[in-house]
């Protein structure tokens, strides 16, 4: 008899408890720097018997916030965790971590990684001839950043001495500028401001500099 209770009474400690399963734990992004922040949202469920208090959120920097709604969540109730990212000067790949503790003392990790880029990638940003060389073109590669797109709409020298035309690789994607000298007898220099649309809300100009030295 006391056995059987025992067996009871551990059944229902086993079956009694609480959990939350996120359906998303791990985001990724792909940004410019004109965002200025990205912001992921951390759906979950407490998919346990018992109703479930988050205790505390944690973020890996000060350049990271998280924001909860309420704290406690009953059996079957879904939820949102709010992450912001700022990006500051921030450049490349960054990834973010949060950490998320019930009073039970159950931890779960969040996972934010964003890819912040320019919205065109320009190489090489110098191209040059040495003086007496043959003015063959030289090829500047303008690249638009994952999730972009983003078209040349012109090219101007600073000086006449340098031509440019302007290739289009993949429309929107990939585009190649090429650079000519008219001659190489002497010293020249050019800025070349490359002239597009992207991003929509605030279009950029890249510069390439030319020079026969």
């Amino acid at each position: 008899m006391i056995r059987s209770l025992v067996l009871v009474l551990a059944s229902s400690l086993v079956a009694a408890h609480a959990d939350l399963t996120w359906d998303k734990p791990i985001q990724e992004f792909h940004a410019v720097p004109e965002d200025k922040a990205i912001t992921g949202r951390y759906a979950f469920k407490n998919t346990g018997t018992t109703p479930i208090s988050i205790k505390r959120i944690t973020t890996s920097c000060g350049c990271t916030s998280a924001k909860l709604d309420k704290k406690t969540y009953a059996p079957g109730e879904s939820g949102e965790i709010e992450v912001k990212f700022v990006f500051g000067g921030r450049r490349g790949a960054q990834r973010k971590m949060v950490s998320v503790t019930s009073t039970e003392k159950q931890e779960w990790r969040l996972d934010l990684r964003c890819w912040i880029q320019e919205p065109l990638t320009v190489s090489p940003s110098l191209v040059f001839w040495k003086v007496g060389s043959q003015h063959e073109g030289k090829v500047v590669k303008l690249t638009a950043a994952p999730g972009q797109s983003v078209n040349i709409r012109g090219v101007k020298s600073s000086n006449p001495m340098f031509k440019t035309t302007v290739d289009t690789v993949e429309p929107g994607r990939q585009y190649a500028v090429t650079v000519t000298p008219n001659d190489t007898t002497q010293v020249v220099s050019a800025e070349l401001v490359i002239d597009t649309d992207g991003p929509q809300e605030k279009p950029r100009n890249y510069k390439v500099f030319a020079r026969v030295k």
